[in-house]
């Protein structure tokens, strides 16, 4: 079904296990390989080491219909930053979504995780930690008008706005510039864009900050440690864990040194039954 799906838009080909993929790579050229986890012989998270170590050009991504977090410590350890869910119903549009920017590298903005019907309706500049504030109410309320709850975003828009406001401006050594919750105005180039939309499933707010200190390896090594447990104590990572828990889908999106998207949606119904997913891309 997937491969009849992606056949619209792109050349697929199917195998049924890691063994024929690699067989088939040796042979010709791909620029994606979509793998399950669970398979007979090599299983997908080696069937992907491997690929990363022979064809390092190639992307790549997983699929399960098992708890993500299980495998967390493997994705870390691996680099794997993309693991798609097996909703029920299949989640086909998201697939859609993931696997074009993959692809071709496009990944930036809020219009490309909505459907056709969907429309950004709301944009924000953050340029002090009181605007914040009133940004993270603002779009509560607009949500509650909308679509009658803002379940828990205002709890998620704290923390992803919080770290974008604190964390993403640093000093001339590479530390945190400002104080957390320290009244503070920020500087032009440090303004954090805050967009919000919506199609007829779901509703999203994307949170950019022009400074892109996130890198992929330590938003999964942020993210492994609070599911292990390992980092519970800690501060960091927090806001990043609770997102992922708290939001239907977050998304993460980073140009290393220049710019961190973080986007968050929320289904306006229980449309698609199944895990939370990994979707963290870096150009």
């Amino acid at each position: 079904m997937l491969s009849d799906f992606l056949s619209d838009y792109y050349e697929v080909v199917c195998v049924e296990r890691g063994t024929e993929a690699l067989k088939l790579l040796s042979e010709r050229s791909f620029d994606l390989v979509l793998s399950d986890i669970c398979m007979p012989g090599i299983d997908g998270v080696e069937l992907l080491r491997t690929i990363r170590q022979r064809y390092p050009a190639i992307k790549t991504a997983l699929m399960t219909a098992n708890d993500i977090d299980q495998f967390m410590q493997l994705a870390r350890q691996d680099g794997i930053a993309n693991i798609i869910p097996k909703t029920v119903p299949f989640n086909f549009p998201e697939v859609a979504a993931i696997v074009k920017g993959l692809i071709t590298g496009e990944i930036f903005g809020l219009p490309r995780y909505l459907l056709s019907d969907g429309t950004v309706f709301a944009d924000f500049q953050i340029t002090s930690s009181a605007e914040g504030l009133l940004v993270r109410d603002i779009i509560t309320d607009l949500m509650v008008e909308r679509f009658k709850s803002a379940g828990n975003m205002k709890l998620v828009l704290d923390e992803i706005i919080t770290n974008a406001v604190y964390h993403a401006p640093s000093t001339g050594s590479g530390g945190d510039k400002y104080r957390t919750f320290a009244p503070i105005v920020l500087s032009p180039e440090e303004h954090v864009q805050v967009e919000c939309g919506f199609d007829h499933e779901k509703c999203g707010v994307a949170i950019i900050d022009r400074k892109g200190r996130l890198t992929k390896e330590t938003v999964l090594a942020k993210i492994d440690r609070q599911v292990s447990g390992e980092g519970l104590s800690d501060s960091s990572g927090r806001g990043i864990h609770m997102s992922r828990l708290f939001a239907d889908r977050m998304i993460i999106n980073i140009d290393r040194g220049k710019k961190t998207e973080v986007i968050l949606m929320n289904y306006t119904s229980r449309a698609y039954r199944g895990h939370k997913p990994l979707y963290i891309n870096e150009l």
